[in-house]
């Protein structure tokens, strides 16, 4: 995909998932539109990052009634995200950028390919509703408090009952 530049537009459905066992996860976005999908490959702190990045910019904006009665998003099934088939549009995430467009009430999301320039245009930009990404925000959060557990002392993450914390030496 080097070099393309996609506009999917609108999303229809915008989720988080992790994939494989704690302590060797990785982690993507999937994204549907009517101009098309894509899964965006991210490590797990760029994933942290967005949702509080998604947290902060909806924070900045008024209350909108509707996002004020979202529930706890609930896990993404297999059926609602379309994981099954793998889409056309698939790379590693080298660099993420959000925007906010006021006329039409929507985020923007810019995705540049881990090896495009960073200056550059995006590889894939598409936008999304505050509801769609309050619920996306809500899902890394989940994602991201499965993992493994974290030493209080030192933050970093438990393989198992031992553990040689630099803190304690």
């Amino acid at each position: 995909m080097a070099g393309k530049q996609i506009d999917l537009g609108p999303v229809q459905h915008v989720d988080a998932r992790a994939l494989g066992a704690p302590g060797r996860r990785t982690f993507r976005l999937t994204i549907r539109s009517r101009a098309g999908s894509a899964w965006l490959w991210l490590e797990k702190e760029e994933l942290q990052v967005l949702g509080m990045t998604i947290e902060q910019l909806l924070g900045r904006l008024p209350l909108d009634p509707a996002l004020a009665a979202t529930v706890q998003a609930a896990a993404p099934s297999e059926d609602a995200t379309g994981s099954g088939d793998r889409p056309p549009i698939e790379f590693k995430v080298g660099r993420l950028s959000m925007g906010y467009e006021e006329s039409d009430d929507l985020f923007v999301l810019l995705a540049h390919e881990e090896d495009a320039d960073p200056d550059g245009p995006p590889s894939l930009r598409c936008q999304a509703s505050r509801r769609q990404l309050r619920t996306l925000s809500q899902q890394i959060t989940a994602i991201c408090a499965a993992g493994r557990p974290r030493c209080p002392l030192c933050g970093v993450p438990l393989n198992g009952a031992k553990h040689p914390c630099p803190r304690l030496n």
